[in-house]
């Protein structure tokens, strides 16, 4: 027989939501995702409450996003996609959103001759979709019942000028038909799970009483049941929740006593909520494919860093960032090939997330002695600017003065050819003055545009820097291909010479019997204002990765990049005179092989030819 005196409380018990999906027949009508059509809600309290779960996915976002969307050749994608984003914002919401949900969505805006001039990126939850998932309905907030916005799915070439929806999803292999549940499916219960540990080790600290209780009270068993009720009601609002407690309340009949509590489980469950912990933690990271906790700033034993994670990154990197990258990548690029303003196929590139070292050969076969010591923290040494190996410049014995006769008979052998020159801070000093500030004109364009390919400019800097005279197309193209070992048909080379000529850059005649004459188009005095001149700019080389400049550049190439200058012709020969070799062809520095008979630039910079007119004074 049940004693009426004892009343037990039973708090909480909590089912996990299934992504149900309606069956619905017709294609004009969304597919509801979940009880109540609030599942992808459920997904984003997830992430929103778990906080493994969170580091998860924006550690992933970060990894597959990188440094963001380049074109091939390196150059960076950092244009505007509608009035509040630019395209690295837009990217990294479709990424995280793609994480959470398995999909995600853009509203593709158009103009009145059907260009694409807008995107907006929608938030996952609150779109659903039909079954052949060619319509679209938007809603901020589906448990309100509001009419949502509907959209049709995108269209390459659409002259529709509505707005449209483009929507991508993952596959994952699921008994559902329309929605994609998202990869770490498997670990939801252990998601939730972690959350309850939370939730109960804040419970555990705010409240007085342990999960399970025994409380007393010795005031009659006469108390009539409405007071009884209203002592559980203020109990339950008081110590209790939504976290499964449990407390059993006993009404005794001895009078003048006060409650008692007394607790009913272990008094160890924190121990074991620990080792729970440590379960569904495993699981989680499981369920997302992670290699090492350690790439999510999660400490692990035994795991040392350095070069273990440099391997766990690898390998992460093969088996899940990349899968990912190139889904992505292709779904950007079939949007991306509509728009404007994105002129070429993008990708993501990699955040540098370790130094890389080079080994002691590596470093004796490209660094000078003084590079490598400035590395260490030493101070430079006289002789330093050269490869170890190399020898060193002799220094001449001293002599004696030679007799008069002796000087007018004698044959002074030649300097033997520099091996090769390393501009300083010093050198930068003698020629500071040369050069004129940016800000006296406005550039009429960028001539390093004017070329597609690598090999017309590298033709084009031969040309500005030779005197041809008296040769024809065919001859010349034949000098280059002999100079430079570059091939180039007739007609291109041709081409070529056009654009130089009517760029400005430089004067091409073609006199009797074809032959040619080709000079730099050199500007001394330079006008006050109005016409158009050739000037150059101290650049980093296209070809050449990272920053304009780095903690090894050369003092004379920081000078010079920080001078704001552009420099005439004459400016840069007047340069090459003063230091010995062609700063033209070779900006800070250069090496020559002996043994090859070669010289090639060792410096990361060039000069880059502008079109430019002088400001009105």
């Amino acid at each position: 027989m049940k004693n009426k005196n004892i009343h037990s409380m039973n708090f909480g018990s909590s089912s996990v939501p299934k992504p149900y999906e309606s069956k619905n027949t017709s294609d004009d009508k969304y597919v509801t995702y979940g009880t109540s059509n609030t599942y992808p809600d459920f997904l984003l309290k997830l992430f929103n409450d778990c906080g493994t779960h969170a580091s998860i996915i924006e550690g992933k976002s970060n990894y597959i996003i990188g440094e963001g969307l380049q074109y091939e050749d390196g150059t960076p994608v950092t244009i505007k996609i509608n009035p509040a984003e630019n395209i690295k914002e837009l990217v990294m919401k479709c990424v995280k959103d793609f994480l959470v949900f398995n999909y995600f969505g853009i509203e593709v805006v158009r103009n009145v001759f059907g260009e694409i001039i807008e995107l907006h990126h929608v938030p996952a939850h609150r779109i659903r979709t039909n079954k052949s998932k060619t319509k679209f309905w938007f809603s901020e907030d589906w448990s309100l019942g509001k009419k949502p916005v509907q959209y049709d799915r995108w269209k390459a070439n659409d002259k529709d000028v509505k707005s449209t929806l483009f929507f991508y999803d993952g596959y994952f292999p699921s008994t559902q038909t329309t929605y994609t549940p998202p990869e770490y499916k498997g670990a939801i219960k252990s998601i939730l799970t972690s959350i309850a540990i939370g939730d109960f080790n804040h419970n555990n600290i705010t409240n007085h009483f342990s999960v399970s209780s025994l409380i007393t009270f010795f005031q009659g068993s006469n108390v009539p049941e409405e007071v009884k009720q209203q002592i559980l009601d203020d109990l339950k609002a008081s110590y209790t929740g939504e976290n499964g407690s449990k407390v059993i309340v006993d009404f005794q009949t001895p009078e003048g006593k006060s409650a008692e509590v007394k607790n009913l489980s272990s008094g160890d469950w924190a121990n074991a909520y620990i080792e729970v912990g440590k379960k569904v933690s495993d699981d989680i990271f499981i369920s997302h494919q992670i290699t090492s906790p350690q790439l999510f700033g999660v400490k692990v034993p035994g795991e040392l860093g350095g070069a273990e994670l440099e391997t766990s990154y690898e390998i992460f990197k093969a088996t899940y960032v990349r899968v990912k990258r190139d889904a992505l990548e292709q779904a950007f690029n079939t949007l991306f090939a509509e728009v404007p303003a994105i002129t070429g196929t993008v990708s993501f590139t990699d955040k540098q997330l370790f130094k890389p070292v080079l080994a002691d050969a590596m470093k004796q076969a490209v660094m000078t002695i003084n590079e490598i010591r400035k590395e260490a923290g030493l101070p430079p040494i006289a002789g330093g600017d050269r490869f170890i190996g190399e020898p060193a410049a002799p220094v001449p014995d001293p002599v004696a003065e030679p007799m008069e006769s002796e000087k007018k008979t004698s044959v002074v052998a030649a300097d033997p050819k520099p091996t090769h020159r390393k501009l300083t801070e010093e050198d930068y000093e003698q020629v500071k003055d040369l050069g004129y500030s940016e800000d006296e004109f406005e550039i009429v364009e960028d001539f390093s545009k004017v070329f597609k390919f690598d090999k017309d400019a590298d033709i084009a800097n031969y040309l500005i820097e030779k005197d041809i005279k008296s040769l024809t197309v065919d001859q010349l193209r034949d000098l280059i291909a002999k100079d430079i070992n570059v091939k180039v048909a007739s007609g291109d080379l041709s081409d070529i010479l056009n654009r130089l000529h009517e760029s400005g850059v430089l004067k091409v005649n073609v006199g009797s019997g074809g032959k040619i004459e080709v000079k730099p188009n050199k500007t001394a005095d330079l006008p006050d204002s109005g016409e158009v001149l050739v000037m150059y700019r101290y650049t980093k080389r296209p070809e050449v990765n990272g920053p304009d400049l780095l903690p090894t550049s050369r003092d004379f190439c920081v000078k010079m990049m920080n001078s704001k200058k552009l420099f005439s012709r004459e400016n840069i020969q007047s340069m090459s005179q003063l230091f010995g070799y062609d700063v033209f062809g070779y900006s800070g520095g250069f090496k020559y092989d002996p043994v090859e008979d070669k010289t090639t630039p060792y410096c990361r910079h060039q000069w880059t030819a502008l079109k430019v007119k002088r400001k009105s004074k």
